[in-house]
Protein backbone atom coordinates (compact mmCIF):
# COMPACT_ATOMS: atom_id res chain seq x y z
CA UNK A 1 0.00 0.00 0.00
CA UNK A 2 0.99 3.87 -0.89
CA UNK A 3 1.44 5.43 2.60
CA UNK A 4 -0.31 9.03 1.06
CA UNK A 5 0.17 12.51 2.39
CA UNK A 6 -3.33 13.78 3.22
CA UNK A 7 -4.14 17.06 4.05
CA UNK A 8 -7.24 18.03 4.78
CA UNK A 9 -8.11 21.57 4.59
CA UNK A 10 -11.59 23.48 6.46
CA UNK A 11 -11.72 27.12 4.81
CA UNK A 12 -13.48 28.05 7.81
CA UNK A 13 -16.74 29.79 7.83
CA UNK A 14 -15.98 33.16 9.35
CA UNK A 15 -14.02 36.17 8.19
CA UNK A 16 -14.45 37.57 11.16
CA UNK A 17 -15.52 37.90 15.00
CA UNK A 18 -14.99 34.44 16.78
CA UNK A 19 -13.15 32.54 14.25
CA UNK A 20 -12.49 29.54 16.54
CA UNK A 21 -16.31 28.93 17.33
CA UNK A 22 -16.42 25.39 16.30
CA UNK A 23 -13.68 23.14 15.71
CA UNK A 24 -13.36 21.08 12.03
CA UNK A 25 -15.10 17.57 12.78
CA UNK A 26 -15.78 16.76 10.06
CA UNK A 27 -11.79 17.21 8.90
CA UNK A 28 -11.11 15.61 12.28
CA UNK A 29 -13.11 12.53 11.52
CA UNK A 30 -12.05 11.87 8.13
CA UNK A 31 -8.42 12.37 9.54
CA UNK A 32 -9.03 9.78 11.95
CA UNK A 33 -10.22 7.09 9.54
CA UNK A 34 -7.00 8.11 7.32
CA UNK A 35 -4.68 7.63 9.99
CA UNK A 36 -6.29 4.24 10.63
CA UNK A 37 -5.92 2.88 7.35
CA UNK A 38 -2.04 3.74 7.80
CA UNK A 39 -1.54 7.28 6.05
CA UNK A 40 -0.65 10.42 7.16
CA UNK A 41 -3.26 13.30 7.71
CA UNK A 42 -2.83 16.62 8.80
CA UNK A 43 -5.40 19.17 9.62
CA UNK A 44 -4.97 22.80 8.19
CA UNK A 45 -7.70 25.07 9.88
CA UNK A 46 -8.28 28.16 8.16
CA UNK A 47 -11.39 29.62 10.61
CA UNK A 48 -9.84 33.43 11.13
CA UNK A 49 -7.00 32.81 8.81
CA UNK A 50 -5.63 34.24 5.22
CA UNK A 51 -6.09 31.19 3.14
CA UNK A 52 -3.33 31.39 0.43
CA UNK A 53 -0.54 32.59 3.20
CA UNK A 54 -1.56 29.47 5.51
CA UNK A 55 -1.89 27.18 2.19
CA UNK A 56 1.98 28.07 0.87
CA UNK A 57 3.20 27.03 4.59
CA UNK A 58 1.18 24.20 4.93
CA UNK A 59 2.89 22.90 1.11
CA UNK A 60 6.10 24.01 2.16
CA UNK A 61 5.88 22.34 5.50
CA UNK A 62 5.46 18.76 3.83
CA UNK A 63 4.00 18.36 0.41
CA UNK A 64 0.17 16.18 0.22
CA UNK A 65 -0.53 13.57 -2.50
CA UNK A 66 -4.27 14.67 -1.94
CA UNK A 67 -5.87 17.71 -0.15
CA UNK A 68 -9.44 17.45 0.67
CA UNK A 69 -11.14 20.39 1.42
CA UNK A 70 -14.84 20.81 3.44
CA UNK A 71 -17.25 22.76 1.63
CA UNK A 72 -20.10 24.49 2.84
CA UNK A 73 -22.40 27.59 2.30
CA UNK A 74 -22.61 31.11 2.47
CA UNK A 75 -19.14 32.55 3.76
CA UNK A 76 -17.77 29.09 4.21
CA UNK A 77 -18.16 28.57 0.05
CA UNK A 78 -16.20 32.22 -0.52
CA UNK A 79 -13.54 30.74 1.83
CA UNK A 80 -13.29 27.40 -0.64
CA UNK A 81 -13.43 28.65 -3.92
CA UNK A 82 -10.22 31.07 -2.20
CA UNK A 83 -8.65 27.45 -1.44
CA UNK A 84 -9.28 25.87 -4.57
CA UNK A 85 -7.76 28.69 -6.67
CA UNK A 86 -5.00 29.05 -4.88
CA UNK A 87 -4.04 25.51 -5.18
CA UNK A 88 -4.65 25.85 -9.02
CA UNK A 89 -2.25 28.69 -9.22
CA UNK A 90 0.37 26.85 -6.68
CA UNK A 91 -0.21 22.85 -6.67
CA UNK A 92 -2.35 21.94 -9.83
CA UNK A 93 -0.75 18.85 -10.10
CA UNK A 94 -2.12 17.77 -6.57
CA UNK A 95 -5.84 16.59 -6.48
CA UNK A 96 -8.52 17.77 -4.82
CA UNK A 97 -11.72 16.09 -3.61
CA UNK A 98 -14.57 18.05 -1.36
CA UNK A 99 -17.32 16.89 0.46
CA UNK A 100 -19.73 18.84 2.84
CA UNK A 101 -23.24 20.04 2.87
CA UNK A 102 -22.45 21.82 -0.27
CA UNK A 103 -21.97 18.69 -2.40
CA UNK A 104 -25.62 17.83 -1.10
CA UNK A 105 -27.02 20.86 -2.08
CA UNK A 106 -24.76 21.53 -5.59
CA UNK A 107 -24.48 17.68 -6.86
CA UNK A 108 -23.46 18.25 -10.40
CA UNK A 109 -19.85 18.14 -10.52
CA UNK A 110 -20.54 20.61 -13.69
CA UNK A 111 -21.45 23.31 -11.48
CA UNK A 112 -18.84 25.79 -12.03
CA UNK A 113 -18.49 25.94 -8.22
CA UNK A 114 -16.95 23.06 -8.36
CA UNK A 115 -14.12 24.25 -10.86
CA UNK A 116 -10.72 22.47 -9.98
CA UNK A 117 -11.74 20.23 -8.48
CA UNK A 118 -11.32 16.25 -8.86
CA UNK A 119 -13.85 14.31 -6.89
CA UNK A 120 -16.97 15.29 -5.12
CA UNK A 121 -17.98 13.48 -1.93
CA UNK A 122 -21.37 13.22 -1.83
CA UNK A 123 -22.27 11.83 2.53
CA UNK A 124 -20.32 10.51 5.04
CA UNK A 125 -16.69 10.96 3.77
CA UNK A 126 -14.68 8.83 6.36
CA UNK A 127 -14.67 5.48 4.17
CA UNK A 128 -14.90 7.52 0.83
CA UNK A 129 -11.62 8.64 1.53
CA UNK A 130 -10.03 5.59 2.48
CA UNK A 131 -11.36 4.05 -0.19
CA UNK A 132 -11.21 6.38 -2.56
CA UNK A 133 -7.06 6.12 -1.78
CA UNK A 134 -6.85 3.03 -2.31
CA UNK A 135 -8.53 2.86 -5.98
CA UNK A 136 -6.67 2.82 -9.33
CA UNK A 137 -7.07 5.11 -11.26
CA UNK A 138 -9.05 7.48 -8.80
CA UNK A 139 -12.56 8.14 -9.82
CA UNK A 140 -13.36 11.51 -10.48
CA UNK A 141 -16.47 13.21 -10.74
CA UNK A 142 -19.25 12.56 -8.14
CA UNK A 143 -18.78 9.35 -5.49
CA UNK A 144 -21.14 8.50 -3.29
CA UNK A 145 -20.15 8.19 0.66
CA UNK A 146 -20.46 5.14 2.93
CA UNK A 147 -21.86 5.11 5.96
CA UNK A 148 -20.30 3.88 8.99
CA UNK A 149 -21.30 0.63 10.23
CA UNK A 150 -21.73 2.78 13.27
CA UNK A 151 -20.67 6.00 14.31
CA UNK A 152 -19.11 5.07 17.46
CA UNK A 153 -16.28 3.84 15.14
CA UNK A 154 -15.95 7.60 14.14
CA UNK A 155 -16.82 9.26 17.73
CA UNK A 156 -15.17 12.19 18.74
CA UNK A 157 -11.39 11.54 18.13
CA UNK A 158 -9.23 13.89 20.13
CA UNK A 159 -5.63 13.35 18.01
CA UNK A 160 -5.71 16.91 16.81
CA UNK A 161 -3.34 19.33 18.73
CA UNK A 162 -5.87 22.06 17.38
CA UNK A 163 -8.67 21.24 19.19
CA UNK A 164 -7.08 23.15 22.72
CA UNK A 165 -7.72 26.32 20.49
CA UNK A 166 -11.22 25.72 20.75
CA UNK A 167 -11.80 25.39 24.37
CA UNK A 168 -13.52 28.80 25.46
CA UNK A 169 -13.28 29.99 29.05
CA UNK A 170 -16.56 29.79 31.06
CA UNK A 171 -17.60 33.39 30.41
CA UNK A 172 -18.09 32.25 26.83
CA UNK A 173 -20.66 29.86 28.34
CA UNK A 174 -23.72 31.15 30.19
CA UNK A 175 -25.08 29.09 33.29
CA UNK A 176 -22.40 26.40 32.63
CA UNK A 177 -19.74 28.09 34.49
CA UNK A 178 -16.47 25.85 33.04
CA UNK A 179 -14.26 26.04 30.41
CA UNK A 180 -16.09 24.53 27.03
CA UNK A 181 -16.16 23.35 23.76
CA UNK A 182 -18.38 22.58 20.79
CA UNK A 183 -18.86 19.00 19.99
CA UNK A 184 -20.80 17.27 17.31
CA UNK A 185 -22.08 13.77 18.44
CA UNK A 186 -24.52 12.97 15.74
CA UNK A 187 -25.79 13.02 12.10
CA UNK A 188 -29.04 13.98 10.41
CA UNK A 189 -31.94 14.54 12.34
CA UNK A 190 -35.13 13.44 13.76
CA UNK A 191 -37.28 15.71 12.04
CA UNK A 192 -37.27 16.97 8.20
CA UNK A 193 -37.88 20.88 8.62
CA UNK A 194 -39.13 21.84 4.96
CA UNK A 195 -36.31 25.04 4.94
CA UNK A 196 -33.38 22.94 6.18
CA UNK A 197 -30.25 21.97 4.50
CA UNK A 198 -30.39 18.17 5.62
CA UNK A 199 -33.29 17.47 3.55
CA UNK A 200 -30.40 17.14 0.86
CA UNK A 201 -27.68 16.19 2.99
CA UNK A 202 -29.76 13.05 4.59
CA UNK A 203 -32.85 12.84 2.15
CA UNK A 204 -33.66 9.56 3.96
CA UNK A 205 -34.49 10.33 7.60
CA UNK A 206 -31.33 8.88 8.49
CA UNK A 207 -30.67 9.90 12.42
CA UNK A 208 -27.65 8.38 13.46
CA UNK A 209 -25.54 8.90 16.78
CA UNK A 210 -22.58 8.28 18.65
CA UNK A 211 -23.54 5.48 21.61
CA UNK A 212 -23.85 7.16 25.11
CA UNK A 213 -20.83 5.38 26.43
CA UNK A 214 -18.53 5.73 23.48
CA UNK A 215 -19.66 9.86 23.95
CA UNK A 216 -19.11 9.50 27.56
CA UNK A 217 -15.65 8.02 27.09
CA UNK A 218 -14.60 10.07 24.33
CA UNK A 219 -15.66 12.87 26.76
CA UNK A 220 -13.24 12.29 29.40
CA UNK A 221 -10.96 11.67 26.96
CA UNK A 222 -11.19 14.88 25.01
CA UNK A 223 -11.23 16.67 28.98
CA UNK A 224 -7.47 15.02 29.51
CA UNK A 225 -6.35 16.04 26.02
CA UNK A 226 -8.21 19.81 26.12
CA UNK A 227 -8.97 20.83 29.47
CA UNK A 228 -12.70 21.12 28.65
CA UNK A 229 -15.18 20.47 30.63
CA UNK A 230 -18.24 22.03 29.23
CA UNK A 231 -19.44 20.18 26.08
CA UNK A 232 -21.90 21.86 23.77
CA UNK A 233 -23.55 19.05 21.14
CA UNK A 234 -24.05 21.08 17.71
CA UNK A 235 -25.69 18.32 16.26
CA UNK A 236 -29.36 18.98 14.72
CA UNK A 237 -31.32 17.47 17.40
CA UNK A 238 -29.12 15.52 20.67
CA UNK A 239 -32.92 14.02 21.79
CA UNK A 240 -33.27 10.87 19.83
CA UNK A 241 -36.94 9.59 18.74
CA UNK A 242 -37.38 6.62 21.45
CA UNK A 243 -35.03 8.67 23.99
CA UNK A 244 -32.65 5.34 24.23
CA UNK A 245 -29.31 7.54 24.10
CA UNK A 246 -30.57 11.01 25.70
CA UNK A 247 -31.26 8.82 28.78
CA UNK A 248 -28.37 6.23 29.11
CA UNK A 249 -25.88 9.26 28.46
CA UNK A 250 -28.07 10.93 31.53
CA UNK A 251 -27.61 8.01 33.25
CA UNK A 252 -24.18 8.07 33.02
CA UNK A 253 -23.15 11.35 33.07
CA UNK A 254 -24.90 11.47 36.70
CA UNK A 255 -23.14 8.14 37.72
CA UNK A 256 -19.62 9.33 37.26
CA UNK A 257 -19.79 12.62 37.75
CA UNK A 258 -16.59 14.36 36.66
CA UNK A 259 -18.02 18.16 36.99
CA UNK A 260 -18.90 18.51 33.62
CA UNK A 261 -21.54 20.70 32.21
CA UNK A 262 -23.56 20.55 28.90
CA UNK A 263 -25.26 21.93 26.10
CA UNK A 264 -27.23 20.66 23.30
CA UNK A 265 -29.77 21.74 20.33
CA UNK A 266 -33.71 20.74 20.44
CA UNK A 267 -36.84 20.43 19.05
CA UNK A 268 -39.67 22.86 20.74
CA UNK A 269 -41.92 19.87 20.50
CA UNK A 270 -39.45 17.83 22.76
CA UNK A 271 -39.38 20.42 25.48
CA UNK A 272 -43.71 21.03 25.20
CA UNK A 273 -43.86 17.29 25.15
CA UNK A 274 -41.08 15.70 28.07
CA UNK A 275 -40.89 17.51 30.71
CA UNK A 276 -39.44 14.55 32.90
CA UNK A 277 -37.31 14.44 30.39
CA UNK A 278 -35.96 17.97 30.93
CA UNK A 279 -35.85 17.34 34.37
CA UNK A 280 -33.42 14.33 34.17
CA UNK A 281 -31.24 16.64 31.91
CA UNK A 282 -30.54 18.97 34.30
CA UNK A 283 -29.64 16.39 36.75
CA UNK A 284 -27.25 15.28 34.24
CA UNK A 285 -25.59 18.57 34.05
CA UNK A 286 -27.18 20.36 30.74
CA UNK A 287 -27.81 23.68 30.91
CA UNK A 288 -28.09 25.15 28.12
CA UNK A 289 -30.76 25.04 25.37
CA UNK A 290 -30.82 26.21 21.62
CA UNK A 291 -34.11 25.69 20.25
CA UNK A 292 -35.79 25.89 16.69
CA UNK A 293 -38.30 28.26 17.54
CA UNK A 294 -38.11 30.06 13.50
CA UNK A 295 -41.55 31.33 13.83
CA UNK A 296 -44.29 31.84 16.30
CA UNK A 297 -47.37 31.92 14.04
CA UNK A 298 -48.92 28.27 14.04
CA UNK A 299 -49.61 29.04 10.33
CA UNK A 300 -45.87 29.33 9.88
CA UNK A 301 -44.81 26.69 11.70
CA UNK A 302 -47.30 24.27 10.11
CA UNK A 303 -45.74 24.74 6.90
CA UNK A 304 -41.84 24.36 7.78
CA UNK A 305 -43.06 21.22 10.03
CA UNK A 306 -42.24 22.17 13.02
CA UNK A 307 -44.57 19.73 14.92
CA UNK A 308 -47.88 20.37 16.79
CA UNK A 309 -47.61 21.55 20.17
CA UNK A 310 -50.12 20.88 23.19
CA UNK A 311 -48.77 24.15 25.16
CA UNK A 312 -48.76 27.82 24.13
CA UNK A 313 -44.98 28.37 23.18
CA UNK A 314 -44.63 31.21 25.99
CA UNK A 315 -45.66 28.02 28.76
CA UNK A 316 -43.08 25.63 26.97
CA UNK A 317 -40.08 28.38 27.21
CA UNK A 318 -40.92 29.33 30.36
CA UNK A 319 -40.75 25.88 32.06
CA UNK A 320 -37.89 25.39 30.45
CA UNK A 321 -36.13 28.33 31.61
CA UNK A 322 -37.81 27.87 35.15
CA UNK A 323 -36.37 24.26 35.18
CA UNK A 324 -33.08 26.24 35.52
CA UNK A 325 -31.94 26.27 31.62
CA UNK A 326 -31.07 29.40 29.76
CA UNK A 327 -32.32 28.93 26.51
CA UNK A 328 -31.21 30.27 22.88
CA UNK A 329 -33.19 30.02 19.40
CA UNK A 330 -33.10 30.48 15.79
CA UNK A 331 -35.74 32.98 14.84
CA UNK A 332 -36.43 33.80 11.26
CA UNK A 333 -38.90 35.96 9.22
CA UNK A 334 -39.64 36.00 5.08
CA UNK A 335 -40.72 32.44 5.03
CA UNK A 336 -43.02 31.48 1.77
CA UNK A 337 -46.42 32.66 2.62
CA UNK A 338 -45.60 34.30 5.96
CA UNK A 339 -47.40 37.74 6.09
CA UNK A 340 -46.98 40.88 8.58
CA UNK A 341 -49.30 39.25 11.00
CA UNK A 342 -47.12 36.45 11.09
CA UNK A 343 -43.93 38.08 11.81
CA UNK A 344 -45.50 40.38 14.63
CA UNK A 345 -47.11 36.84 16.34
CA UNK A 346 -43.06 36.23 16.50
CA UNK A 347 -42.13 39.48 17.51
CA UNK A 348 -45.08 39.67 20.47
CA UNK A 349 -43.48 36.13 21.27
CA UNK A 350 -40.24 37.24 22.06
CA UNK A 351 -41.51 40.10 23.72
CA UNK A 352 -43.78 37.66 26.12
CA UNK A 353 -40.34 35.76 26.90
CA UNK A 354 -38.17 38.18 28.05
CA UNK A 355 -35.97 35.85 29.24
CA UNK A 356 -35.50 34.00 25.59
CA UNK A 357 -31.90 34.85 23.75
CA UNK A 358 -32.47 34.39 19.90
CA UNK A 359 -30.15 34.31 16.81
CA UNK A 360 -31.91 36.65 13.95
CA UNK A 361 -32.02 35.36 10.19
CA UNK A 362 -33.54 36.11 6.89
CA UNK A 363 -34.67 32.78 5.33
CA UNK A 364 -33.05 31.51 2.18
CA UNK A 365 -34.91 29.15 -0.08
CA UNK A 366 -31.69 25.96 -0.12
CA UNK A 367 -32.16 23.79 -3.11
CA UNK A 368 -33.33 20.93 -2.69
CA UNK A 369 -35.39 21.81 0.57
CA UNK A 370 -39.18 21.03 -0.15
CA UNK A 371 -39.59 24.60 0.63
CA UNK A 372 -37.48 26.14 -1.46
CA UNK A 373 -38.15 24.15 -4.23
CA UNK A 374 -42.03 25.31 -3.90
CA UNK A 375 -40.71 28.69 -3.49
CA UNK A 376 -40.96 31.48 -6.97
CA UNK A 377 -37.26 31.84 -6.21
CA UNK A 378 -37.04 27.90 -7.46
CA UNK A 379 -38.84 28.86 -10.63
CA UNK A 380 -36.19 31.54 -11.18
CA UNK A 381 -33.31 29.25 -10.47
CA UNK A 382 -34.47 27.71 -14.06
CA UNK A 383 -33.92 30.63 -15.56
CA UNK A 384 -30.60 31.61 -14.21
CA UNK A 385 -27.27 30.55 -15.75
CA UNK A 386 -24.75 28.48 -14.63
CA UNK A 387 -22.54 31.24 -13.48
CA UNK A 388 -26.03 33.07 -11.67
CA UNK A 389 -26.60 29.27 -10.31
CA UNK A 390 -22.83 28.40 -8.92
CA UNK A 391 -22.92 32.29 -7.24
CA UNK A 392 -26.14 31.03 -5.19
CA UNK A 393 -23.54 29.23 -3.06
CA UNK A 394 -21.96 31.94 -1.67
CA UNK A 395 -25.66 32.90 -0.04
CA UNK A 396 -26.97 31.50 3.25
CA UNK A 397 -28.93 32.45 5.89
CA UNK A 398 -28.47 36.26 6.69
CA UNK A 399 -29.39 39.85 7.31
CA UNK A 400 -28.87 40.50 2.91
CA UNK A 401 -31.57 37.82 1.62
CA UNK A 402 -34.52 39.26 -0.36
CA UNK A 403 -37.88 39.38 0.96
CA UNK A 404 -39.67 35.51 0.42
CA UNK A 405 -42.73 36.55 2.23
CA UNK A 406 -46.13 38.11 1.95
CA UNK A 407 -45.31 41.04 3.29
CA UNK A 408 -44.76 44.14 1.49
CA UNK A 409 -41.31 45.00 1.28
CA UNK A 410 -40.98 48.43 3.21
CA UNK A 411 -42.88 46.75 5.77
CA UNK A 412 -40.59 43.65 6.15
CA UNK A 413 -37.92 45.76 6.37
CA UNK A 414 -38.95 47.42 9.69
CA UNK A 415 -39.92 44.24 10.98
CA UNK A 416 -36.54 42.86 10.34
CA UNK A 417 -35.07 45.70 12.16
CA UNK A 418 -36.83 45.31 14.95
CA UNK A 419 -36.09 41.93 15.21
CA UNK A 420 -32.29 42.51 14.71
CA UNK A 421 -32.79 45.19 17.75
CA UNK A 422 -34.43 42.83 19.91
CA UNK A 423 -31.99 40.08 19.34
CA UNK A 424 -28.76 42.84 19.84
CA UNK A 425 -30.50 42.77 23.74
CA UNK A 426 -30.93 39.48 24.41
CA UNK A 427 -27.62 38.45 23.02
CA UNK A 428 -26.10 40.98 25.27
CA UNK A 429 -28.38 39.76 28.50
CA UNK A 430 -27.69 36.10 27.46
CA UNK A 431 -23.69 36.49 27.83
CA UNK A 432 -24.20 38.34 31.25
CA UNK A 433 -26.17 35.25 32.64
CA UNK A 434 -25.22 34.81 36.31
CA UNK A 435 -22.86 31.90 36.35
Amino acid sequence: MTREQVLLVHPGIYDEGNPLAFPPWGAITIGHAVRAAGHDARVLDLNGADPAAHLDAALAAQRPTVVGVTAKQGVAARRFRAVVDHLARVAPDIPVVAGGPLVSTFPDPRALIWTGVHTLVLGDGEQAMVSWLARRPRPGGLVHGAEPPTLDDVGLPSWWPGLADYVHPASSWPNMAVPGIHVASARGCTRRCTFCYLNAQYPNARFRYVSAGKLHDDLVELNAVTGARGFYFVDDCFIDARQRRVRDFCARAITHGGGFRFGCDVQLSDLDRYPDLLALMHRAGFRALYVGIESASARTRTRLAKGRLRGEITDVLNRAIDLGFVLRASIGIGWPGEDAADARATLDLIDAVPRLAFDAFRYYPLPHTPLGELSHWARARNRMSPVEVSATALQDYSDHNDNHSAIPTADYEALWTQLRHREDERLAAYFATER
